[in-house]
């Protein structure tokens, strides 16, 4: 029976409520962690249970579920635009600021750099287990897996006691390349399927998506602040902020221009506004609600549609070789293209303590973005090894360093240990 879009959204927002409710009571991990978990989970299980029990038909009622779902669509045409706009409203732009070249430099050339060691690295194993995968395909999971997930990092760092400037910086990196890994993506996947393009019309092509994206943003962002400025309804308010973050998106997208930096910018100069006296303290606080409970059920959903993923995937012992190697290879790329710019941060900064590069790197948490292009890509042999290993990477991605993290903050020195007292050597 085919369902209706009302009763998908009712299935998983009642389950995402239910297990947000448990592990409050119970738990108490990081919402992403939790619903990731339970997916997982609940996937594992169902599976099985169909293999032990096949005649009661479970494993195949959840997959003709899930295949109802266009999870790639789902994020990057719908939740994507939610989540970046309340992440970047929630940003502190003015220590981003104090930040932002370097995490200019980390949203562009370190996401170039990340996909090159990646993708050759990723080429290399296939190479040893006998895997037939070319460059160009490698290529292109080095460049999904690179971007680090605005939605994951931002849900990290909610639980962490890292200093101002340097949180603001891994925020504003995880916000602006993951728009640069998208337009990278896209030229990345021509390549690879033997799209006839030349490197330089597809960097042209990048940088105008881009910067489009970016001025579009910041247009619709100053049209949105001229009108609240002269008004002071908060019901009105927090329905231009909604309209914002849609229609840019959507305009966006018809444009051809990055719709996540485009959101992106206009969030941020939301979240400036916000901040100041231009927009009332009552509205402040019901326009911070109500960006608050949208990022905190659509993280929810994304991530146990994420666990739930699993089901999606072809198991085999070559490609499941493959795709535990990416979990280290996915690490390297990270320090890689961190390596340079901490150094270069640091000297500046002499406050600055050693292990910078460390804590960037292992702040850099993967999550359903990256899952999304891999599953947007047409079938294929290719594609299912690739997705196997952005899952995989995931998977690990959001749980180890999403709860390890702030020991490391803390051990480093970039935080002080949540209730005061730092944790055994």
């Amino acid at each position: 029976m085919a369902l209706s879009l009302l009763d998908l959204a009712a299935i998983f927002l009642l389950f995402s409520a239910v297990i947000g409710w448990l592990n409050l009571k119970l738990f108490r991990l990081p919402t992403g962690v939790a619903m990731l978990a339970v997916g997982l989970l609940a996937a594992l299980s169902l599976t099985g249970l169909d293999r032990l029990a096949p005649g009661l038909g479970v494993g195949e009622a959840t997959r003709k579920l899930l295949t109802q779902i266009d999870f790639s669509a789902a994020v990057l045409r719908f939740m994507l635009a939610y989540l970046l706009f309340a992440g970047a409203v929630h940003v502190d732009l003015a220590e981003l600021l104090r930040r932002g070249w370097t995490a200019g430099v980390l949203a562009t050339v370190g996401v170039v750099i990340s996909a090159g060691v990646i993708g050759a690295g990723f080429w290399l194993a296939a190479r040893l287990l006998g895997l037939p995968l070319s460059f160009g395909w490698a290529l292109v999971f080095g460049v999904l897996i690179s971007p680090t997930d605005p939605v994951a990092v931002l849900a990290a760092l909610k639980r962490t006691s890292l200093i101002p400037d340097i949180r603001a910086l891994i925020e504003g990196e995880a916000l602006f390349n993951d728009g640069v890994g998208v337009v990278l993506f896209s030229a990345a996947l021509t390549l690879a399927t033997g799209g006839a393009a030349a490197p330089l019309p597809l960097a042209g092509q990048a940088l105008l998506q881009a910067g489009g994206g970016a001025a579009l943003g910041a247009v619709a962002g100053w049209l949105a602040i001229a009108a609240m400025r002269s008004i002071d309804d908060y019901l009105v308010e927090v329905g231009m902020t909604l309209a914002l973050s849609t229609a840019t998106y959507a305009l966006a997208q018809h444009l051809e221009l990055s719709g996540p930096i485009a959101v992106v910018v206009a969030g941020l100069m939301l979240g400036r506004h916000a901040s100041g006296e231009a927009m009332s303290q009552e509205t402040r606080r019901y326009v911070t609600a109500f960006w608050t409970i949208v990022d905190e059920n659509l993280n929810g959903v994304l991530f146990l549609l994420v666990g739930l993923v699993v089901l999606a995937l072809k198991f085999d012992p070559l490609v499941d070789g493959l795709a535990v190697a990416a979990i280290p290879l996915t690490v390297i790329g990270r320090w890689v293209s961190l390596a340079g710019p901490a150094v270069i941060v640091g000297r500046i900064d002499r406050s600055l303590k050693p292990g910078l590069t460390a804590v960037l790197t292992w702040a850099g948490v993967r999550g359903g973005l990256s899952l999304a292009m891999a599953l947007s890509m047409p079938p294929s042999r290719q594609r299912d090894v690739i997705v196997a290993a952005t899952y995989v990477v995931v998977v690990f991605s959001v749980i180890v360093q999403s709860l390890t993290l702030e020991r490391l903050i803390v051990r480093l020195g970039y935080g002080r240990a949540i209730g005061g007292t730092d944790p055994a050597p």
